[in-house]
């Protein structure tokens, strides 16, 4: 017999996107508040993460939006990007950053363009 915390977890990671609090409840036939509980402990442990979609909150594997990146580009043999990020400041403290994917190539043109534009 699993405990509720093996089907808790197990519940999220046959998701592909994510499940509602109340949707991890049923599929693990376990009640909403010890869901909440595990969730809890498990979100602190690192095990699970969530998403925020509007008024709702989605769970999922900390690992599955990595996962399903990966997942993505291999099917489709297309190359996952790093992850780049930028910040930007000028002399009155006023700071943005931007976080995106990028070909390495286009990170210099990027800040070449971005140098010529002021806020």
């Amino acid at each position: 017999m699993t405990s509720y915390r093996e089907r808790i977890l197990e519940v999220i990671a046959e998701s592909d996107v994510g499940l509602t609090t109340v949707d991890v409840a049923k599929n693990a036939g376990v009640s909403k508040t010890t869901v909440i509980k595990y969730l809890s402990v498990l979100s602190s442990e690192g095990k699970v993460e969530f998403v925020e979609v509007g008024p709702s909150k989605l769970w999922r594997t900390k690992n599955t939006s990595a996962k399903c990146a990966e997942e993505r580009a291999a099917a489709s043999k297309v190359e996952v990007l790093p992850t780049v990020d930028i910040g930007f400041c000028n002399d009155e403290d006023k700071v943005m950053y931007f976080s995106f994917r990028v070909n390495s190539d286009q990170i210099c043109a990027f800040m070449k363009r971005a140098n010529r534009c002021y806020l």
